[in-house]
């Protein structure tokens, strides 16, 4: 399978990560190399689709599922300022925080259920001209001078992906919203690209973040 990512993108400005002008300097790619935050069993070798769908009445609000409609993680509801991302067997495969209270509204992840504190990684908003946007920082990553990894939604034409550092190795890329139920406002999907040999369930979580966060931005905190 070709890469959806072979297509030139536009140049980033010290502004925002995409020019307004968009000329073709930068080319997207995949990863190079394999990536792993929570486990290796999650990355598959080959490019796939997931489906990723909110529903604001259901108890498993948020759902990921593969290109076969199998369901891979679901994200409980809130205990205690925190979601909890399991798999199919119900197994907690992260936990985050969900409350906002800091002005770059940080959250915090953990592999399994956050009371075993074995931190994955650490989110955080920035400021973006015309876009909404994310850093993610590794454990590893003490100083925080630069991401690791960014979610971003560029208001202008429409383009949402997760990026590594480098902002042209690209780990998924959201598509145009697929489903909209008009009778049913509190149901909604779209598809999600993923790159070969990337974390499934890293990216996932970061989806079900991206949509928590979506939703407080202008509040500074989530209930």
């Amino acid at each position: 399978m070709s890469s959806p990512y072979s297509m030139a993108s536009p140049c980033y400005s010290s502004d925002d990560d995409f020019s307004s002008k968009g000329t073709p300097d930068r080319v997207f790619k995949e990863p190079e190399y394999p990536i792993v935050i929570v486990d290796q069993k999650y990355c598959s070798s080959y490019s796939m689709q997931l489906t990723f769908e909110k529903n604001h009445e259901a108890e498993d609000k948020f759902k990921i599922s593969d290109d076969e409609g199998n369901v891979l993680f679901r994200a409980k509801k809130k205990k205690n300022g925190y979601r909890v991302m399991v798999d199919e067997t119900d197994t907690p495969i992260i936990s985050f925080s969900t409350k906002q209270l800091s002005m770059h509204r940080r959250r915090q992840a953990y592999k399994g259920d956050h009371h075993e504190h074995r931190r994955l990684f650490t989110v955080r908003k920035t400021r973006g001209h015309k876009s909404f946007r994310f850093d993610v920082y590794l454990t590893s990553n003490m100083t925080e001078s630069t991401f690791n990894y960014r979610v971003y939604d560029n208001f202008k034409d429409g383009t949402s992906m997760i990026f590594a550092q480098d902002k042209a190795t690209v780990l998924a890329q959201l598509h145009t919203q697929v489903s909209h139920q008009k009778a049913v406002k509190s149901e909604e999907k779209f598809s999600v690209s993923l790159s070969p040999n990337v974390d499934k369930a890293f990216v996932s979580a970061l989806l079900i973040i991206r949509e928590e966060v979506r939703k407080s931005r202008g509040k500074g905190y989530e209930s």
